[in-house]
């Protein structure tokens, strides 16, 4: 992180709360809010703003690690058990109330809570002097600001609300705290419903604005028109940031979350991405896939990391017998994952024959692995995503073929040979999207996601008498946020 941006992140995280409601934050608001019409009375203070959330996004606690490759992919089940001496094991067991989980689980609250405060301290501002922003420079800092609070939101509500939405009862029952104001007022909790209604509203309100985004296809517009905002090339790789089709990923993601009614919206929404976006799947056959494990070219939204190397390089050395942290998977639990007994499944998949790298304890995941040539990208949304969410739509309203397709087209893509038959019947293909999560997922943070979605109570990777239920799928709230009378 270079030093200009690292004051900026200093001088706007001074007095944000490493809580939702802290008492220390509100003694010193006011101090901030003053340093803050300073630094948001120039165009580079919003850019600065706004590469700063960004920048806080990639903390350890958050989606350079935590919030990824390791603590939610630990809840998953997909690597080996940890030993007892490991710092995670007891987060890998659910033991949330252990000393040894309760920081690691604080953290991620309050880093997010941190992040969604330095977005509101910019929101509070960007409207306040139209002289200050061009038209465009308005709409894309203040489209991805408001996209980037939704984004934050929608992950504490995944992991610390409840899930199956779409088969249960949740009135009255109350989600996390949306905060969408900066300020020494302590945020009340909402029911899912109107908590969901702020995440949509701040999604569509997103992608209108998103719409001056250069990803975004406007046949009227000048060739020009962009030149001038973007002459410092601040707006370069749009998937390193929430871009417009990052957005509707996101759209996707929160409409299928909510199940029921909403999935037929969710797989509209995916079906545009799919046929619309910047990204395309890879074709495994001539793509290098040794040298780009991420599959670059299928990211709709990934976070740069700096020092990447250095947060996940040491968790992905399973040669060591004393590396206590090591995540590496079995070989019998590759050969279950990918179906290795089919030489037209498993070993033809390069999630497989390329991706897992045999090391003394077992077979880690190069996916994140940092060499010389990485690109220190952690992938947050990918397109495959979008095939899935499609897939679960068209399965349910008994459209088995275009279900059926839409896997087999990631499958192929792959390097998998032996399709799924068309004529399958719909609980075979269930469970073949269902081996598509894990083997697509690993090491990418969406695995627990999908059991927590849809009401899973025995998941891969446990004994078949432990029941999965709330008390495993619903991370517990920090203390003192109990204390403040969140529920």
């Amino acid at each position: 992180m270079n030093k200009k941006l690292r004051n900026i992140l200093l001088g706007l995280s001074i007095a944000v709360t490493a809580s939702s409601c802290e008492k220390e934050w509100l003694d010193v608001t006011a101090n901030t809010q003053i340093e803050a019409s300073e630094q948001f009375n120039s165009e580079d203070g919003f850019k600065d703003a706004l590469m700063g959330v960004y920048i806080g996004m990639t903390a350890p606690e958050l989606y350079s690690k935590d919030l990824t490759w390791n603590i939610v992919d630990l809840l998953s089940q997909q690597y080996e058990t940890l030993p007892i001496a490991s710092q995670y094991d007891q987060i890998q067991q659910f033991k949330y109330d252990a000393t040894s989980s309760i920081d690691k689980l604080d953290g991620i609250w309050k880093k997010s809570y941190n992040v969604l405060a330095n977005i509101n301290l910019a929101l509070a501002y960007i409207d306040k002097d139209d002289s200050v922003l061009q038209d465009i420079d308005h709409s894309l800092i203040k489209g991805e600001l408001l996209a980037l609070r939704a984004f934050v939101h929608f992950d504490l509500l995944r992991l610390y609300g409840i899930g199956d939405l779409g088969n249960r009862n949740v009135s009255g029952e109350y989600a996390i705290p949306y905060v969408t104001q900066y300020g020494k007022e302590v945020t009340p909790q909402l029911d899912y419903i109107e908590t969901f209604a702020l995440l949509e509203n701040d999604i569509e309100t997103a992608m209108e604005l998103l719409k001056e985004d250069p990803v975004y296809p406007n046949s009227s517009r000048d060739e020009n028109y962009f030149t001038e905002a973007n002459r410092n090339g601040f707006y370069n790789h749009r998937e390193q940031r929430l871009n417009y089709y990052a957005v509707k990923a996101l759209q996707a993601r929160v409409l299928q979350w909510q199940g029921g009614e909403k999935l037929q919206a969710a797989a509209m929404v995916a079906e545009e991405v799919i046929n619309e976006s910047f990204t395309s799947l890879i074709a495994s056959e001539n793509y290098p896939v040794s040298s780009d494990p991420i599959f670059y070219p299928e990211i709709l939204f990934g976070l740069n990391v700096e020092g990447f190397a250095n947060i996940v390089n040491p968790q992905l050395n399973a040669e060591s017998s004393t590396n206590y942290d090591a995540l590496y998977y079995t070989q019998e639990r590759a050969t279950d994952v990918f179906e290795t007994d089919s030489v037209n499944i498993g070993l033809a998949d390069v999630r497989f024959n390329t991706l897992l790298q045999s090391q003394s304890r077992g077979l880690i995941n190069i996916k994140l692995l940092q060499s010389t040539d990485s690109r220190n990208i952690m992938p947050l949304i990918k397109l495959p995503e979008m095939y899935y969410i499609a897939a679960e739509y068209h399965l349910e309203k008994g459209n088995v073929g275009t279900a059926v397709n839409y896997i087999n087209t990631v499958r192929s893509s792959r390097g998998i040979i032996q399709q799924i038959p068309e004529n399958s019947e719909v609980e075979q293909v269930r469970e073949e999207l269902m081996k598509e999560y894990r083997k697509e997922f690993l090491m990418e943070g969406q695995l627990f996601f999908f059991y927590k979605r849809k009401g899973l109570s025995n998941i891969p990777g446990l004994s078949d008498d432990t029941v999965v239920d709330d008390d495993i799928y619903v991370l517990p709230y920090p203390d003192n946020e109990v204390e403040f009378g969140n529920r």
